[in-house]
C-alpha cells in the first residue's frame, strides 16, 4: 500500500509539471497533498486501510488515467471536437475529485471524532452532576420581552 501511495503521488507530480492549464495544476497540487495524509494516515492507523479500499483500487488509478489522458490530449497541439471535448470533460471533473479526495481524508477521522464528541457528552454531564458547571441538559428560561406586536381581539 505505501508503495502503490508513494508511486501515485509521483505520477501526480509528473503531470503537475508536465500540463499547462494552471487550474489543473492546482487540483492535482491539491490531490497530491490530500493523497499524501491519507496514504500519512493508514500508513500511522494500519487499521484504518479498509477504508481506502476503493480509493486506492479504483477512485485513485482512475483519477490518474483520466490526468493521463488530459495530458496525452493537451499535449498535442490540435484542436478537434473529441479533444476538445474530453479535456473539458477532465476540466469539469477535477473539483468533483479534489473534493471526493478530501471526504475520503475526513471519512478517515470519523471515529476518532465520535470518541471526542462521546468525551465531551460525559466530561459535561459529570461536571454538570457535581455542581462544577451548570447543567449542560438544561436550557436557560428566555426572558419575557415586550414586543410591538399586539393581538386584538
Amino acid at each position: 500500500m505505501v508503495r502503490d501511495g508513494e508511486m501515485a503521488i509521483r505520477e501526480m507530480k509528473r503531470l503537475d509539471e508536465n500540463i499547462a492549464d494552471p487550474g489543473i495544476s492546482a487540483d492535482i497540487v491539491r490531490l497530491e497533498q490530500v493523497s499524501a495524509r491519507i496514504f500519512d494516515e493508514v500508513r500511522t492507523h494500519p487499521e484504518k486501510l479498509p477504508q481506502i479500499r476503493r480509493f486506492l483500487d479504483y477512485y485513485l488509478p482512475t483519477t490518474l488515467k483520466l490526468l493521463n489522458a488530459y495530458d496525452r490530449m493537451s499535449g498535442t497541439g490540435v484542436s478537434g471536437e473529441n479533444i476538445d471535448t474530453t479535456l473539458a470533460k477532465v476540466e469539469g471533473m477535477m473539483r468533483t475529485i479534489v473534493a471526493a479526495f478530501e471526504k475520503q481524508l475526513d471519512s478517515l477521522y470519523g471515529a476518532e471524532a465520535l470518541d471526542i464528541s462521546t468525551d465531551i457528552t460525559v466530561l459535561e454531564n459529570m461536571m454538570a452532576r457535581e455542581g462544577l458547571v451548570d447543567s449542560p441538559l438544561k436550557a436557560e428560561p428566555d426572558e419575557k420581552k415586550e414586543t410591538d406586536i399586539r393581538l386584538e381581539l
